[in-house]
Order: structure tokens, then C-alpha cells, then sequence
């Protein structure tokens, strides 16, 4: 067991002075000399609220849960958004941290070069003044202290957290230097550096694109609290420890930001933007205003100024190489990554616990930073990666809350809307940065998730995904119980019954009612009998094993429905051993849609409908059905209906034809002379090739006074099933309802 952190040396220190960086000391003058005192509070003060919401957020998902773990961001998201999608926040999450490394290393060697570059003269790229020679001495400084980092980080978190601790304190006397400078009547080039008013305006008219500009410049500084966050598997209490040393850390700094504000709007405007290119400030830093080779006591304040600057980067650039090689060692942990690389969750010290060899691999990120060459926008990617990780911080504590999930009980007391703005205000300000790279990013980030899911998660989404379609589904399901569903809105929502006796065939049924389901239809299927295995196409099967077969079947059917919508179809595999009339006579009363099914073992195909019209009180719904199983396969469609005695054949086939236009339908009219014969010698003779037959469920109406019921033949009707035995498929259907197909 390693050393374990408490509040103020695993969390406030790494926090506190990764938002306090250069932004604090080199990029502020110049935004409010830019535009002024009022407009830069304001964007303190909405930088924050987005920190703020994420600091929320996060609270609820850490005290949600007991155990955390390494990962910080990553391992807090995973709980709630799955390992697929958690894990593709998580290798986003990564990158971020270890190319910060390579920028911090860099602002670190920034102050540094005009200081140290004299001294350096016997090396020859030292002794060029142009710029790219100037970044090349730059990136070979960044190197030497990215090195330096490495081996600190390499000792192990104790002792990188005591070095913090001590350049908490000394990063704390660069701002105190700020705060008192007014004091000291500093000048430069003879002018006064500090006016002795505050400048609220600014040297350009605030315009809204002016505002967001400053936002986006801006934003990067208050986005450190991930520093902090990441120590979540080295703390002794991460439930308590992350949340108070998360909030102490923003609170802090975001009254010290206010704070230089108000130091920094009585600096002389005119000293330190001298110019304006391409609609950006040229400024004079903060550093070479207040040089450490000034007369004294200014010198004195410089020298603390430019070791704050210093002390702010590196401890920065520390903080993220502690935290990247932890957030790398959770995913391997957690088996996002190839099993090959499960030597990363390791350290090769005998006994150690800090992962060393992923900060070997970390450190190769961080020195390509480095060196890329264009760090302008390689740092607008890593600003756009930290703030797609915090929206989904933010997105993983909202959607917890809006599912209602019993096991979401976190003791923080938040609310849904504080979520949805962190989430919201990340996705603006991603935007604001870079639309272009931001849908990239977004859009990598799919294809990341893609391949975890597949490769790592069984094609299987975990978390609050679940939850969040369940809590939709209920409420649209009750909300159905007030709508009324017409013949036009009409969708099949059936219930399957088959069985495992001896001719009965599951699998060909659920073949068939897959059509049903696959066109936005809903469809649940009971199996009476033994347990056995059968392709199912992705329909919800329940197998039912039960001695009394008419009992069972008739307690599933008519059992209540969960969540109030209820079956409006009932196809059934003929069976008999079931009482196949009462079962009818049951259905039919409470005004269901029947589809009985004969000779199922024989389907092999959908290539062939066949549907014998006898009027539209069931051949509408046997029209509607056959067109919604050409929706999900290539099956054609024949009307075929019988003439009687006297009929016209042209009429009868203009008659159906229309109806078929009118219905905007496809199919092909076959029209047949009367014949004298059974209608099952009539199938034999014209659909006997088909691969589905449907006609009307043999019976008839009938009436007992003003009331017209249908009527079958009990005795016979087993026997006029029979008949069909040496036929394809047939599917009786008796329609509850008149479907208007001209709707």
C-alpha cells in the first residue's frame, strides 16, 4: 500500500497552482488593457460558473460512490457513462494531460530564455536572434526541464507533492508582489506603469465577438482542477478530499483572480499594448515591465514576479505528469486498452505502487509536444479535449439525475440544471475555441468509443444509458394511455404465442413477427414448453415451462401491461394442444388483432405475399401487414380475389387497383373467375408457390338481436385447419378494427 494524500497536498496544492499559471501573470494585463476592467470581471466571473458546475458535478459523482479509484475525470464518468463510452473520455482525457506536459515545459522555459541565452553563447543556436531560432532555444530549454520533471515524477508522488507544497508558498509570494506593486511607483521608459485609476472600458469598444474572444483566451486558466481531481486512487478519503479540495482550490483562486483584476485595471494601458496586429494586442509583459534588473525595491518585486511565473508552470507541468500516468494506468486496469500494454498499470520497482512505466510513456508524448513546432494550435486541442472531458463530467451528473436511478444517492446536494450549464457551457466554449477542431475531436472521440465498444465491451452499453431510455420510455408509455390510436397512427404491437410441441416451430414464428418489429413495431414472444435454444432476431423471448398449457397461455396474454400500453395484436402458432376456440373467443372480445399461424415449420423465405381478398374488414389489415414486412425484406405482394356469380372481372380489378393507389401501395391484382370448388383446392391451385399465404380466420358474423358477433364452428374448426396442412405458410387474420388504408 502506497502513501495516501489528504485534502491539502493530494488535492488543493496540484489544483490551486494548475489554475494559477501564466495566464495569471502574462496574458491578463494585456486582456484588460484590452477591454477593460468590466468586461474582463465578466469574464472571471463565467469562466467560473462553468468550473463551478463541473466542481458540482463532480461531487455527485464521487460521493456516489465508495470505492473511486485511479482516473480522476475518467474513473468518475466511467461509473455512470459506461466503460465504452467512459473509456473513449478517458484516452481523450490522456492526451490532454500528457501533451499539457510538453506546454507547460515550454511556458516554463518562456521567462527563462532571455535570461539564460547570454550565458549560452558557446552553443551556436544561442547566438541567433531570429525567431525560429529563438524557439528552437526554447524547445531545447523545455527539454531540460522536462527532464528534470521526469525524474522528480519518477521518485514518486510523495516527494513531487512535498516540492509542490513548498511551490505553493512561493508561487504565493509572485501574486502577493502583484498586490503590492501599485505601492511602489514603478515607471518604465519613464512613464508611470500603474496610472493611479481604474481603467473599466479599456482601449476598444467591448462588442459581443470582443467578449467571447476574451473568454476563449482566457478560459484555459480556470480548467485546472482536473490536477487535482486525477489524484483520486492515491487519496486516503477521495469521497471527501475531492470535493472539499476541489472547491477550496476554485474558490481561492477564483478571489484571487477578482482580485488582480483590479490591480491589473490600473495599469498604464498605454505602456502595455504598444500595437495592434491582425486585430490582436502586441503587448510588454508583465515581466519586462517590472524586471528583475530594475532598481530596487522594483527588482526585488520582479525577481518574486519572474520566480512566480516559474513556479506556476512547473508546478503545473508536475501536476499533469503525475496525473496523465495514473489516468493512462485506470484504463489499463479497467481493460479499455490492448491486453499487450497491461504492463502500464505496473511499476518496475520491486514492491512500488507508482506507475512508472506509464510515465515513461507519457514523458515520449510530452517531449513531441515539444517539439512539434505549431504549439498554438496544438494547445487549442488539448483546451478543446479538456473541456469535451468536462462536459461530460457535467453530462454524467445530469443525465444520473434526470434518469432517477435508485442507486444515484449522493449525499452533495445538487440540482439537474447546475449539470446541464456545466454541459451546455463547455459545448459554447468548445465552439468559441475552434468549431472545426472541436466536431473533429468530438467525431475521433465516436470512433474511439466505437471500437472499445466493439472490441473491449461486447457490443454492449453500460451505465446511465439504460436508465435514461427507461425513464423516457416510461413517460412516453403512460403518456399513450391519453392518446387515441388511429387506423392512421396504426403500429403493431403484438404478442407471440408458440410452443415446442411436436410440428410447432419458434424459430420460424419469431421469423416472421420480426417483420412486425423491425418497422417500429413492438413485439414480445411466450414459448410454452420445455427450455430449448432457437434464433430469436432480436425478439424478447420468454420461454414458459408449465403442465397445463390453455391455463398458462391465457394467464400470459391477458396478464396487465407495464407502463399501460397494451397489446393490439396476438399472433399465434396453432397448436393443438391448446383450446384454440375459447383462446379466440377471449381475444375477440377484448378486441384484439388475431394472426394464427399454420404450417410455420415451412417458412424459409419472404419473397412472396399472398393475400386472398374477401372485403376490407380483414384484408385492409392483411394489406397494412404485408406492406410492412416489404419495409425490412425484398417480398412482393399479389391480391388475388375470387369474383362471385355475375361479378364483372374488369370491375373487380379496377376496383382493387384503385384502392391500391388510393393507399399509395404496391402489389400486383390477380383476379380469378368464380369457381365451384373448396377454397383450399383454390389455394393449392394459385398460391402454392407462395412463401406466405393470408386469408381471412375461417368463421362468420352473425346476430343475437341488435348485437353482431362472430361466430366459429367449434366442431369443425381443428378439422378446416387440417385442410391446410399440405400448403405453405398460411396466416389466418381477423381484424379487430376497420383499417382505412386511404387515410
Amino acid at each position: 500500500m502506497g502513501v495516501k494524500f489528504g485534502t491539502f497536498k493530494g488535492v488543493f496544492v496540484p489544483s490551486t497552482e494548475a489554475i494559477l499559471g501564466t495566464v495569471l501573470f502574462l496574458l491578463m494585463p494585456v486582456l484588460i488593457a484590452d477591454v477593460g476592467l468590466w468586461a474582463m470581471l465578466g469574464v472571471i466571473i463565467l469562466s467560473h460558473t462553468v468550473t463551478f458546475a463541473t466542481a458540482f458535478s463532480m461531487a455527485d459523482c464521487a460521493t456516489n460512490l465508495n470505492n473511486i479509484g485511479p482516473g480522476g475525470m475518467y474513473a468518475l464518468s466511467r461509473r455512470s457513462l459506461g466503460k465504452a463510452f467512459g473509456g473513449s473520455i478517458g484516452f481523450q482525457l490522456y492526451l490532454a494531460q500528457a501533451a499539457s506536459i510538453g506546454f507547460y515545459s515550454i511556458g516554463f522555459a518562456e521567462p527563462l530564455q532571455s535570461i539564460i541565452a547570454p550565458y549560452l553563447d558557446f552553443i551556436p543556436i544561442f547566438t541567433l536572434t531570429d525567431p525560429a531560432s529563438i524557439l528552437i532555444q526554447k524547445q531545447i530549454l523545455a527539454s531540460v526541464f522536462f527532464f528534470l520533471f521526469f525524474i522528480v515524477v519518477m521518485i514518486g508522488a510523495d516527494f513531487t507533492l512535498k516540492i509542490q507544497t513548498f511551490i505553493l508558498f512561493a508561487l504565493g509570494a509572485g501574486i502577493l508582489s502583484v498586490m503590492i506593486s501599485p505601492f511602489f511607483g514603478i515607471t518604465f521608459n519613464n512613464l508611470p506603469v500603474f496610472s493611479g485609476s481604474f481603467n473599466f472600458s479599456g482601449a476598444r469598444e467591448i462588442t459581443l465577438g470582443l467578449f467571447f474572444m476574451t473568454f476563449a483566451q482566457f478560459f484555459p486558466a480556470v480548467t485546472g482542477i482536473d490536477a487535482g481531481i486525477g489524484m483520486s486512487g492515491d487519496l486516503a478519503d477521495p469521497r471527501k478530499s475531492l470535493v472539499k479540495g476541489t472547491f477550496y482550490a476554485i474558490g481561492i483562486t477564483f478571489a484571487i483572480y477578482l482580485s488582480i483584476a483590479v490591480v491589473y485595471s490600473m495599469l498604464n494601458g498605454g505602456i502595455i499594448i504598444q500595437d495592434y496586429m491582425n486585430g490582436a494586442p502586441v503587448p510588454v509583459l508583465l515581466t519586462e515591465i517590472m524586471s528583475y534588473s530594475s532598481a530596487f525595491p522594483v527588482n526585488i518585486l520582479g525577481m518574486f514576479l519572474v520566480t512566480g511565473i516559474l513556479f506556476a508552470t512547473g508546478s503545473s507541468a508536475l501536476s499533469v505528469f503525475m496525473t496523465a500516468p495514473r489516468t493512462l494506468q485506470s484504463l489499463t486496469i479497467n481493460g479499455v486498452l490492448p491486453a499487450k500494454l497491461s504492463f502500464l498499470s505496473g511499476d518496475f520497482k520491486k514492491g512500488g505502487n507508482e506507475p512508472r512505466f506509464a510515465v515513461i510513456v507519457t514523458s515520449f508524448i510530452g517531449l513531441f509536444v515539444i517539439w512539434a513546432g505549431n504549439i498554438n494550435t496544438a494547445s487549442m486541442i488539448v483546451g478543446i479535449l479538456f473541456l469535451v472531458v468536462y462536459g461530460w463530467v457535467n453530462g454524467s451528473a445530469f443525465l444520473e439525475r434526470v434518469s432517477g436511478n435508485p442507486a444515484f444517492r449522493p449525499t452533495s446536494k445538487n440540482h439537474w440544471t447546475v449539470s446541464f450549464y456545466g454541459f451546455a457551457a463547455c459545448i459554447v466554449a468548445i465552439m468559441l475555441f475552434d468549431p472545426l477542431i472541436g466536431i473533429a475531436i468530438i467525431i475521433s472521440q465516436l470512433a474511439v468509443f466505437k471500437l472499445i465498444l466493439k472490441y473491449k465491451a461486447g457490443n454492449r452499453i453500460e451505465g446511465v444509458w439504460w436508465g435514461i431510455l427507461f425513464t423516457g420510455a416510461v413517460k412516453w408509455l403512460k403518456a399513450l394511455k391519453y392518446v387515441v390510436q388511429g387506423s392512421k397512427n396504426w403500429r403493431p404491437v403484438v404478442s407471440v404465442v408458440s410452443g415446442t410441441e411436436n410440428g410447432s416451430s419458434p424459430e420460424r414464428t419469431a421469423f416472421l413477427a420480426s417483420f412486425l418489429e423491425k418497422h417500429k413495431g413492438l413485439v414480445h414472444m411466450n414459448v410454452f414448453g420445455k427450455l430449448q435454444t432457437f434464433e430469436t432476431y432480436g425478439i424478447p423471448v420468454e420461454i414458459i415451462d408449465t403442465d397445463d398449457l390453455n391455463e398458462a397461455v391465457g394467464t400470459a396474454l391477458f396478464s396487465s401491461h407495464p407502463g399501460g400500453i397494451e397489446v393490439n395484436t396476438v399472433l399465434i402458432e396453432y397448436m393443438k394442444k391448446i383450446n384454440n376456440i375459447k383462446l379466440i373467443r377471449k381475444l375477440i372480445e377484448r378486441n384484439k388483432n388475431i394472426l394464427l399461424l399454420t404450417n410455420s415449420s415451412k417458412m424459409k423465405k419472404l419473397e412472396l405475399i399472398d393475400i386472398w381478398w374477401r372485403g376490407e374488414s380483414n384484408g385492409n389489415l392483411m394489406v397494412l401487414i404485408a406492406y410492412i414486412i416489404t419495409l425490412n425484406s425484398n417480398a412482393g405482394i399479389r391480391i388475388l380475389r375470387m369474383t362471385q356469380n355475375g361479378e364483372d372481372p374488369g370491375r373487380s380489378r379496377e376496383d382493387m387497383e384503385t384502392l391500391l393507389n388510393s393507399s399509395r401501395l404496391d402489389g400486383e391484382v390477380v383476379i380469378l373467375e368464380h369457381e365451384e370448388c373448396e377454397i383450399y383446392d383454390k389455394l393449392k391451385k394459385h398460391s402454392s408457390g407462395a412463401d406466405l399465404i393470408m386469408m381471412g380466420l375461417p368463421g362468420s358474423f352473425s346476430k343475437e338481436g341488435v348485437v353482431r358477433f362472430f361466430g366459429i364452428n367449434e366442431m369443425f374448426f381443428d378439422r378446416e385447419i387440417a385442410k391446410y396442412e399440405d400448403l405453405p405458410p398460411v396466416l389466418f387474420v381477423k381484424s379487430a378494427q376497420n383499417i382505412e388504408l386511404t387515410e
